[in-house]
């Protein structure tokens, strides 16, 4: 079991879903949860409400992680608060779900963006604490499939962020492990709540995701950085959908 009495964890887009799921169970743990939205201000605050009965000095943080401002200014915020981050999970990133000759300029940036582009951004913001503090955790969410080429015809600009995540979280691994930070990707199947479920695939729930994610955290996995976890259920998804 993960040891995170006391630690700090921010969890983008927890507001609700596999991010709100996530708070509460670490808040569980004894983590102070940083709770994140963009829009969704009523959920983020019911999520708050439910952390805080868990972990009081929880707090909410609002702002859009594909814009490089919108990401310092939380940052700032958790730094005055906390003065550190011991954790940080990159939960946010939409999908879609049409061909690829359907698919409009807005919806191709919005998938990049919101997986890729917002990684990367709240990472590097992260990094600059845990440097300072010679200690930290990174969990990326990929996709299954991600750490390989995988054509899909109706999830193209997905799989492409997703491909992204997955090297960008190899690379910062290697180069952050002599500072002591781990960075690790965590590709689920078809969630529960996934938009598309193909035929044959296996339906994964939220706790299979955050039990991968408390080993992760635990202290016995200390040694893990740059590892791809799939939690698929042994599906492998194919060229269609």
């Amino acid at each position: 079991m993960a040891s995170l009495e006391g630690k700090t964890v921010l969890v983008t887009g927890s507001a609700k879903g596999l991010g709100r799921a996530t708070a509460i169970s670490l808040a569980k743990e004894g983590a102070i949860v940083v709770v994140h939205y963009r829009s969704s201000r009523r959920e983020a605050e019911a999520t708050l409400a439910e952390v805080r009965r868990l972990s009081p000095k929880s707090i909410l943080v609002h702002g859009d992680v594909t814009s490089a401002s919108d990401v310092g200014n939380m940052f700032k915020q958790i730094k005055s608060k906390f003065g550190r981050l011991d954790i940080l999970i990159n939960n946010v990133g939409a999908f879609i779900f049409k061909p690829i000759s359907e698919t409009s300029v807005e919806e191709f940036s919005n998938v990049i963006d919101t997986n890729l582009k917002a990684a990367f951004l709240c990472s590097s913001e992260a990094l600059i604490m845990m440097h300072k503090q010679k200690s930290g955790h990174i969990i990326n969410f990929g996709c299954v499939g991600a750490d390989r080429i995988t054509i899909r015809e109706k999830t193209t600009p997905y799989y492409i962020a997703k491909t992204g995540v997955y090297m960008l979280s190899k690379i910062m691994a290697q180069s952050e492990a002599k500072n002591g930070i781990r960075i690790n990707t965590i590709s689920p199947g078809v969630l529960e709540t996934s938009v598309a479920k193909p035929a044959g695939s296996v339906i994964i729930k939220h706790k299979d995701i955050i039990n991968a994610i408390l080993y992760l955290l635990c202290g016995s996995s200390e040694k893990i950085t740059g590892a791809n976890i799939e939690v698929s259920g042994g599906w492998i998804p194919g060229s269609a959908g």
